[in-house]
């Protein structure tokens, strides 16, 4: 059976393909967005929509270094203190039983989480109110927290088993 580590490392390098491409196309709809936003003054429609892409993309800026920001917060407050094992929450040594399979799935749900809900706010400020890609952006979010969410409970069992001796 493979490791924690094996089964989280794909994740992490998927999710971090993934938060480098939604931060770079949040910016890209920032300026878009700005520049759009400056040169369509006689247009009120095309205004607004270049106002709202403004404000989304700086939106999604905000909820994705947010959330890596909350992420490092949970993790230092956790493991900073020697409170957990070493090597928590994905590959604590010398266990066996389900912590192992409830560290691995928390990991890769984390990471997979991150993806979504990056590339979801991405996507979802540079679509149109009611188009095809703000609808998969909101779909992406959507499904982005109840990955975290999940992973959030994965990480509690862990943290609980390690403490009981699960």
């Amino acid at each position: 059976m493979p490791s924690v580590s094996d089964l989280v490392d794909p994740a992490f390098r998927l999710f971090t393909v993934a938060d480098v491409t939604a931060r770079y196309l949040a910016l890209i709809f920032l300026v878009i967005g700005i520049i759009g936003f400056f040169t369509t003054k006689a247009n009120s429609r095309r205004s607004i929509r270049y106002r709202g892409m403004m404000f989304g993309a700086a939106a999604a800026l905000v909820a994705i270094l947010g959330m890596h920001a909350f992420y490092d917060l949970i993790a230092f407050i956790m493991s900073g203190t020697g409170f957990l094992p070493s090597g928590w929450p994905y590959g604590a040594s010398g266990t066996s039983g389900l912590l192992p399979i409830a560290q691995a799935a928390s990991g890769m749900l984390s990471y997979l989480g991150l993806a979504c809900f990056s590339l979801g706010a991405a996507l979802w400020a540079g679509g149109s109110r009611y188009g095809r890609t703000s609808t998969r952006g909101y779909r992406g979010v959507t499904w982005g927290l109840v990955m975290i969410g999940v992973s959030m409970g994965g990480t509690l069992f862990s943290a609980i088993a390690g403490i009981y001796g699960l």
